[in-house]
């Protein structure tokens, strides 16, 4: 019954998403041609003869955009952001379609419009459905039982997200844990700091086929949802409580409690149905991730353009401190562990390294030029890499890349050091910007990459930035 009201529910939303993908046609129609001012006037019969195209492109994109698939824990932000791309997408096929239409000009301005109103008209229809469960749900109605099998860390987790956001409509009645009266309630964490008392444990996970038994959905009141919160190491207990929802009408969902892990990009895809979940793994290609690397080729450009009087007395000054070449090359480590040639400034006579050997510049270094000291303090070697980001091997802003002579003792020293180049070397990046470079703890720098990593943000890279404008290039940890 609840899967086919959730059916008929998301064919009902499908059809007022096509009703207002027309309405958006003639409102930018309207705000066009009758609102503004055109320098042709064309009748609403023209763009009404091609709405049936538009409507039949606007359905298959909806429908293969998943926004269709019930999700009912789904934030609206979230919500949003999948109809901005739905939208972006119907419009790249619509323009490609209208490129190919000879009979008359489109107006771009109409088609602009027309994206506009429609990703409004469609983001204001869910704001408003939200609205009505949020308040049908905090009273009580169309609200989901949910047993948590797991009383860990990932378990307690979920039940307070689950009353964090009330409005998703998730009552938890209770856990199953094998620990019973040994469990304790974990510390509360930041995402949600407010005070949760021990959970409320029913009985051991063996106790889930009586306890689904007492309490069968069809004779209301039962058990909804049965959230399995339980280590990938206790898979015996997973197949046991999958046998006991196999056997009732209770949906049952995995949380793995992966919390002993260090996940880095972690998420779900499948392989010929397969599902398969990535703990540790790259970033993977969104908008974000374009906006990114726009801006880094945008940044590097300027940088390299506007810094070109600094960058040609900086190499003068090298060329005169000690012979050899300006820029110093060297092998370091990047992306997914790929090496490349990063460029500096060269700080250091030509058979500086002959003796030692790669080994880290330390406090009090004799090494140095007297030029290249001052460039060291001041960062200023650093300025080529603009041209190693322009390339693609760095990024503004990440995780500094090391040499691979030093990394094969770090990888063994540091644990999860290799988890630093799941995503592109920066210039600059957190640990830095907080005095973690040259000669200083290693094992914090790394704890500085890996929040970077796991939390990183467009926004978290421009407050890098700004931070390295006023306290990054000149430190006492810089030598």
């Amino acid at each position: 019954m609840l899967r086919e009201r959730s059916l008929l529910l998301q064919r009902l939303l499908f059809g007022a998403d096509l009703a207002l993908i027309a309405l958006a046609w003639v409102i930018a129609w309207v705000v066009r041609f009758e609102v503004l001012t055109p320098p042709q006037w064309v009748p609403l019969s023209q763009y009404l003869g091609f709405l049936p195209f538009v409507l039949a492109v606007w359905a298959g994109v909806l429908l293969v955009s998943g926004l269709y698939r019930t999700r009912r824990a789904q934030r609206l932000t979230l919500v949003a952001y999948a109809v901005a791309r739905a939208v972006a997408l119907g419009l790249v096929v619509s323009l490609g379609a209208l490129f190919f239409y000879r009979e008359f000009s489109f107006s771009r301005l109409h088609v602009g419009l027309f994206a506009l109103i429609a990703s409004v008209l469609l983001v204001g229809l869910r704001f408003g459905i939200y609205t009505v469960l949020r308040r049908g749900r905090q009273s009580g109605k169309n609200v989901r039982r949910v047993l948590i099998v797991g009383a860990g860390k990932a378990g307690q987790r979920l039940a307070r997200a689950f009353r964090h956001y009330p409005w998703m409509g998730f009552e938890v009645i209770g856990f199953l844990d094998d620990r019973e009266g040994a469990v304790e309630a974990e510390p509360p964490d930041p995402l949600y700091p407010e005070v949760v008392e021990r959970p409320d444990v029913l009985g051991p996970v063996s106790a889930v086929a009586s306890l689904l038994d007492r309490h069968a959905p069809e004779g209301g009141g039962g058990i909804d949802m049965v959230y399995a919160a339980l280590p990938l190491s206790a898979a015996d207990k997973i197949q046991e409580v999958a046998d006991a929802c196999a056997r009732h009408t209770a949906h049952l969902c995995l949380v793995p409690d992966l919390f002993g892990l260090d996940l880095l990009n972690s998420r779900i895809s499948d392989v010929d149905g397969l599902p398969v979940i990535h703990l540790m793994d790259e970033a993977p290609l969104d908008i974000r991730q374009v906006i990114k690397r726009t801006g880094d080729v945008a940044f590097s450009l300027a940088a390299l353009v506007l810094l070109a009087p600094v960058l040609a007395v900086i190499a003068v000054a090298v060329k005169l401190s000690s012979p050899g070449p300006v820029l110093y090359r060297q092998t370091r480590m990047g992306l997914n562990g790929q090496n490349f040639e990063i460029l500096k400034f060269r700080s250091m006579p030509v058979d500086a390294e002959a003796k030692t050997g790669a080994v880290w510049s330390t406090k009090g270094e004799t090494r140095a030029t007297r030029v290249g000291s001052f460039l060291r303090r001041t960062s200023l070697d650093e300025l080529p890499q603009f041209w190693n980001v322009l390339m693609g091997d760095m990024s503004v802003v990440g995780p500094r890349p090391e040499r691979p002579a030093l990394i094969e003792d770090f990888r063994h020293q540091i644990p999860g050091y290799m988890l630093r180049h799941k995503t592109k070397a920066g210039i600059t990046g957190w640990a830095q910007v907080h005095g973690w470079r040259g000669d200083t703890s290693l094992t914090k720098r790394i704890e500085y990459d890996l929040y970077y990593i796991q939390n990183w943000s467009l926004w978290l890279d421009l407050k890098i930035v700004v931070m390295t404008v006023f306290k990054g290039f000149v430190h006492e940890n810089a030598h």
